[in-house]
This record gives structure tokens, C-alpha cells and sequence, in this order.
């Protein structure tokens, strides 16, 4: 009763003078996708599952789950619920960790001044889209910003 499996292509008889169909060209599984050249540089953006994000930002895996039930960040997931922090993840905890070492904010703290800090990133743009043609206006704009969270030590760039 016990079957063997059966390889297709072994139990395949073999026709004398017949060669096998060729595989036709552009059959790529996903075939939007440009063909690869070798010199070609291929820009991939990082994800990383939590061992690996908790690593390069050297701290514990519980401390980043920990971020995420207070809503201080929000990983993607994967299919099986795997949590994938992207490089703006990365950046935003090392945020976090700015705002709670170096200026001693709390969690609650924290989670203020990163509103804070999404909110004024929002006007910045806002404004820089109505000024839109107007080199100069942009410029000041971007100085006056730049000075805005120089003065409250936050980084002008997450």
C-alpha cells in the first residue's frame, strides 16, 4: 500500500530524437520587474525582524515590544505576525532614546515631544508647498525651522 513519490521528469519516457521544450524568454516571476543587469545597483530598504532591529539599536527586544504597546512606534507585520521595523523605525527609536537619555524625558515625555515633533514637521511642509516658486520664502522658512528644533535639541532630520 505505501507509495514511493514519483519524480515527473525521472519516470518520463525518453522519445529518441525529441530534445526537451526551451523555456520561453521573460518568464520571470514577477515581470514587472526590470531584467538584472550585473553592473547594475539594486536599492533594497531594510526590514529587519525584532532580533535583528533590537541588535543594531543595541537594546533588549522586550524594551522595543514595549514602545509599541505604549504607541510610541508601529512595525509593520508580516502574514505570520512577525514584527519588521523599517529604517524609519530604527531612526524614530534612536529618537527615543535621544529624547529619554540624553534630555531625561519619560515615556510620557517622549510621546509628547515626538506629537510635538510630527506636528511642527507638518506645518514645515505645509508651508513649504504654499511657498512653492518662491525660493527665498522657502529658504527663511527652512532656517527658521531648522533654528526651532535646534532650540528645543531635536534633530533636524529623524
Amino acid at each position: 500500500m505505501s507509495q514511493q513519490p514519483r519524480s515527473r521528469v525521472a519516470n518520463r519516457p525518453v522519445t529518441p530524437g525529441r530534445t526537451a521544450p526551451t523555456r520561453p524568454e521573460n518568464t520571470a516571476l514577477s515581470p514587472t520587474q526590470p531584467p538584472v543587469d550585473d553592473d547594475a545597483v539594486i536599492e533594497v530598504q531594510g526590514v529587519y525582524i525584532i532580533s535583528v532591529a533590537a541588535r543594531i539599536l543595541d537594546m533588549h527586544p522586550q524594551t522595543l515590544r514595549k514602545y509599541e504597546r505604549i504607541g510610541l512606534i508601529n512595525p509593520g507585520r508580516t502574514i505570520g505576525m512577525l514584527r519588521l521595523y523599517s529604517a524609519e523605525d530604527i531612526k524614530k527609536v534612536r529618537l527615543i532614546r535621544y529624547l529619554s537619555d540624553e534630555l531625561g524625558l519619560n515615556l510620557a515625555g517622549v510621546e509628547f515631544a515626538l506629537a510635538a515633533f510630527d506636528n511642527m514637521s507638518a506645518i514645515k511642509q505645509r508651508i513649504s508647498s504654499r511657498l512653492e516658486g518662491i525660493p527665498a520664502a522657502q529658504k527663511v522658512v527652512q532656517e527658521e525651522m531648522d533654528l526651532l528644533f535646534d532650540s528645543l535639541n531635536l534633530p533636524v532630520d529623524r
